[in-house]
């Protein structure tokens, strides 16, 4: 049977790398797609397009119109105007499962961030994880009640909040990757090019924080593992277990993410074996320098109506953490892995940027 998938943010970097997967598998897939968006890798898979956004109710529901799933994929990482965030994270996925609820109820997966759940916790005083590489923090789990502290994790948050109105409704999985690198990824080609070409590689703060990362096929390969077999979202599934709002079931969530944490420097590090540098120098930026940097650009993007390297929003991500997550549960459910490793995922990744003449 051909099966048909729709797919919101196909023409970006992990939805054009799902696109591609489905066709391979032998899927069809339809794209919801503006007007002005880049069509022509799509088009040369075959797939089929829905033209509107977001806001386009109707669109998104002529997109899952006898579709066997639907992939949200589609968000904003970076705002230019306040109020962006939530006006297409939130209220964009809202729309997403309406539509699906009015076009036949086919499964919903929705990529969310590990942003929306916040920084890893702290380890219980006393607990075996205390000695650990993690210490004093402990990988975030499901079962951690989110606590974003950015306004793009917060408007993820609130994303799948409005995803709980329906979760009685609709089989809806939700993913929260961490930091997603691969073939295809521009927002790392400048942490690439300094790696190569300068041999450093740039800390916020003065703390070398751990960081959770998935390789962007691994996170394919999770995804449509979650529409076939993923356990779905409940009512419940965000509602605080405990008294201190500590804990929820974290039904239908999961962390896609490898099981390999790494510290910036060493991120770096691995960059800079993948071009045959022996040694990889850490500048640490201290506190203020980024909090300035995010602050111009704030004042970057409202005098050009351009996105900024580094914003406020970002600032304030950068010099939180560490940010860690566990995969266990999408490896034990999912069957995601690691394999062969982040290392080689590095390299590939720097060979890609290489081969198509970004550095």
């Amino acid at each position: 049977m051909n099966e048909t998938f729709f797919i919101t943010g196909a023409s970006g970097f992990i939805g054009l790398r799902l696109a591609t997967r489905l066709v391979e598998s032998g899927k069809r897939v339809r794209c919801l797609s503006r007007a002005t968006s880049r069509r022509e890798k799509l088009a040369a898979l075959g797939a089929s397009f829905v033209e509107g956004d977001l806001n386009d109710v109707d669109a998104l529901r002529r997109g899952a119109e006898g579709c066997a799933g639907v992939f949200h994929v589609a968000g904003l990482t970076r705002e230019l105007r306040k109020g962006e965030f939530m006006a297409v994270n939130c209220v964009g996925t809202r729309n997403v499962a309406q539509a699906c609820l009015d076009a036949g109820r086919p499964p919903l997966i929705v990529a969310s961030s590990l942003a929306c759940a916040g920084v890893a916790p702290k380890a219980t005083p006393g607990a075996s994880v205390a000695e650990s590489e993690y210490a004093p923090y402990r990988l975030r789990l499901e079962t951690d009640f989110p606590k974003p502290i950015s306004p793009y994790g917060k408007s993820k948050l609130a994303a799948e909040k409005a995803l709980l109105e329906f979760a009685d409704k609709l089989e809806i999985t939700i993913l929260r990757p961490p930091y997603v690198f691969g073939e295809g990824d521009l927002l790392s080609l400048e942490l690439f090019k300094m790696a190569k070409q300068k041999g450093i590689m740039v800390l916020p703060g003065y703390v070398n924080r751990r960081y959770s990362f998935i390789y962007v096929d691994d996170l394919v390969k999770t995804t449509i593992a979650a529409m076939e077999r993923g356990e779905r979202l409940e009512p419940s599934s965000l509602t605080p277990l405990d008294s201190k709002g500590t804990v929820c079931s974290g039904k239908g969530v999961y962390f896609s993410a490898s099981p390999t944490t790494l510290r910036f420097s060493e991120f770096g590090a691995a960059i800079g074996r993948a071009f045959g540098r022996k040694r990889i120098a850490s500048i640490k930026i201290p506190p203020l320098g980024v909090l300035g940097t995010g602050v111009y650009g704030e004042i970057y993007k409202a005098v050009t109506r351009k996105y900024a390297a580094l914003d406020w929003n970002k600032a304030i991500e950068a010099l939180r953490g560490p940010w860690i997550c566990s995969g266990e549960k999408a490896i034990r459910e999912l069957g995601a892995s690691d394999e062969p490793g982040l290392e080689e995922k590095i390299a590939k990744t720097a060979k890609w940027y290489e081969s198509a003449g970004l550095l």
